[in-house]
C-alpha cells in the first residue's frame, strides 16, 4: 500500500621540533576568530516561537541583532516575520501570502549576501530540532517553530534526511492503519509571475511532491504544466513550505503526495 642518543642526537631533536611548532603556530595565529553569536537571546527567540508567540520571538530576535557577528539573527528575524505575516488571521489569504513571501525573499538576499558559517548554521539546526524533540509526540509541530527548521534547512542545504524511506499512499485502500498524513503549517500561495499576469494565465498547476521525515519539502516534480513559467513558481513557493510531517505507526517519515495550485486572473 507504501509503497625513532650523543649531543648530535639531542641537537637534531630540538631543531626538528622547532621545524614542527613553528608552521603549526603560525597557522593557528593566522585563523579568523570565530563569529560572535549571541544565543542566549537567539534561544529565547527560539522558544518563544516553539511557544507559539511570534510577536515576542521578533522582539527577541531583534535583540540579538545588534551584538551577531554572523549574520545569523538578520536571518531568523526575516523568517518569523514572514509566519508572523502568514498567519495573521485578520487578513486575506492572498494578502498574507504575498506579505510572508516578501520577508522570505529578504531572508534569502540577507542569507546570501553576507555568508553564514556552517557551524553556526549547524548550532542552530541542532538547537531547533532539540526544541521540537522536547514536545511529546502526541502533541502538534509548534506552528511556527517546524517553518523555521525547514527553511533554514533549506538556505543552509542541509540534507540531512536523504535517503530515508518514502510513504506512498495508494488511495485503493480505505486500511491505512496508524498513518497519519501531513498537514501543511506554513503554506504561502505562490505569486504570479508578471508575465503570466500579462497574460490572465488561469489554470492549475499539479505537482508530485517528497516531504521528508521532518516535514520538510524533499523534492518536486510538475505533473501538469502552466505557460509563462507560472509551474516553476510554483515548485519555488513550494520548497518553503512546512508540514506536519506525517506518521506511520507513531513515527515520522517521508511521505508522497500531490499539491495543486489554481490560478485565477479576473
Amino acid at each position: 500500500m507504501f509503497r625513532s642518543g650523543g649531543r648530535f642526537g639531542r641537537a637534531f631533536q630540538v631543531w626538528s621540533f622547532v621545524l614542527l611548532v613553528g608552521p603549526a603556530a603560525f597557522a593557528q595565529s593566522a585563523a579568523p576568530a570565530a563569529p560572535a553569536v549571541p544565543w542566549e537571546r537567539i534561544d529565547a527567540g527560539l522558544s518563544q516561537l516553539a511557544a507559539g508567540d511570534g510577536e515576542a520571538a521578533e522582539k527577541a530576535l531583534e535583540a540579538a541583532r545588534k551584538d551577531d557577528d554572523s549574520g545569523l539573527a538578520e536571518v531568523l528575524v526575516q523568517l518569523t516575520r514572514a509566519y508572523v505575516a502568514f498567519n495573521h488571521s485578520g487578513a486575506p489569504s492572498m494578502t498574507r501570502s504575498s506579505q510572508a513571501n516578501e520577508r522570505l525573499d529578504a531572508a534569502n538576499k540577507d542569507f546570501y549576501h553576507r555568508s553564514i558559517p556552517p557551524a553556526v548554521l549547524g548550532d542552530a539546526l541542532a538547537r531547533i530540532r532539540k526544541l521540537l524533540k522536547e514536545r511529546p509526540a502526541t502533541e502538534p509541530s509548534p506552528v511556527l517553530l517546524r517553518p523555521l527548521l525547514c527553511n533554514l534547512r533549506l538556505l543552509a542545504r542541509d540534507r540531512a534526511t536523504d535517503g530515508e524511506p518514502v510513504l506512498e499512499y495508494s488511495g485503493t485502500s480505505k486500511d491505512v492503519g496508524s498513518l497519519i498524513h501531513p498537514q501543511p503549517l506554513f503554506a504561502p500561495l505562490p505569486p504570479y509571475t508578471e508575465a503570466a499576469r500579462e497574460s490572465k494565465t488561469s489554470g492549475s498547476a499539479v505537482l508530485e511532491v517528497i516531504l521528508d521525515s521532518e516535514g520538510c519539502p524533499a523534492s518536486a516534480k510538475v505533473l501538469k504544466q502552466l505557460p509563462k513559467r507560472q509551474s516553476d513558481q510554483a515548485v519555488t513557493t513550494w520548497k518553503w513550505w512546512a508540514y506536519e510531517p506525517a506518521r506511520y505507526q507513531g513515527v515520522p517519515v517521508g511521505y508522497k503526495l500531490t499539491v495543486t495550485f489554481n490560478f485565477l486572473v479576473q
